[in-house]
């Protein structure tokens, strides 16, 4: 039986506060639908061809728009694991998507590793009981994606309001980033809110 390792990665949702991702295949499953996506083509993937599942690798990307060359880190991890087993390295090939989270730099690393990468198609799946379409999925993910980059005006400035408010109640920006913190609000980049970040949102033009 042939052995596999399956390559699970995603991007970071700022706006929706997802900035990082479980190095536990089972946890990182629960939190990203897509990595469950993913993890349940590579497994039917291996059980229709009879392959073993060995080990499996979740990656997260640090762009939150684009692949890049940060996954050099994780492939650089599993490359002595593969040369150990002999084993394939499984990856859901997303480029058909019309280009959607093609990874390039994943697949031009990978050959300078002499990894063994087998590409499978992002083909519908039945996921938590329902057809899961990842070109909708992708689709509306991107709308979501674009309604938050243009509302990055109105977000500056009512954070930049609320700021002035608590600033006003005699709060330094160390208990201000607390506060927004506590109360779940993000910065304009989706971010936990610092001290310096809350000082530099309150003099943002």
């Amino acid at each position: 039986m042939k052995s596999a390792i399956g390559f699970y990665w995603t991007l970071p949702v700022p706006w929706a506060g997802f900035t990082k991702l479980p190095a536990d295949p089972d946890e990182a499953a629960v939190v990203s639908q897509t990595i469950r996506y993913q993890r349940e083509l590579v497994h039917r993937y291996a059980r229709e061809n009879r392959w073993q599942i060995d080990d499996e690798i979740t990656f997260l990307e640090l762009e939150f728009d684009r692949a890049s060359n940060y996954v050099r880190d994780p492939l650089e991890r599993v490359a002595p694991r593969c040369q150990e087993l002999d084993a394939h390295l499984l990856v859901v090939d997303f480029t058909v998507l019309h280009g959607s989270r093609s990874h390039y730099p994943m697949l031009s690393m990978a050959e300078k590793l002499g990894l063994d990468v087998v590409m499978i198609a992002a083909d519908p799946v039945l996921l938590d009981g329902e057809r899961f379409d990842p070109y909708q999925y992708f689709r509306d993910w991107r709308d979501r994606q674009q309604e938050w980059a243009q509302s990055k005006p109105a977000r500056r400035a009512a954070l930049k309001a609320q700021i002035a408010e608590l600033r006003d109640r005699g709060m330094t920006y160390v208990t201000i980033a607390r506060r927004l913190n506590d109360l779940g609000v993000l910065s304009v980049t989706g971010k936990p809110h610092t001290a310096d970040s809350v000082r530099k949102a309150a003099i943002a033009s």
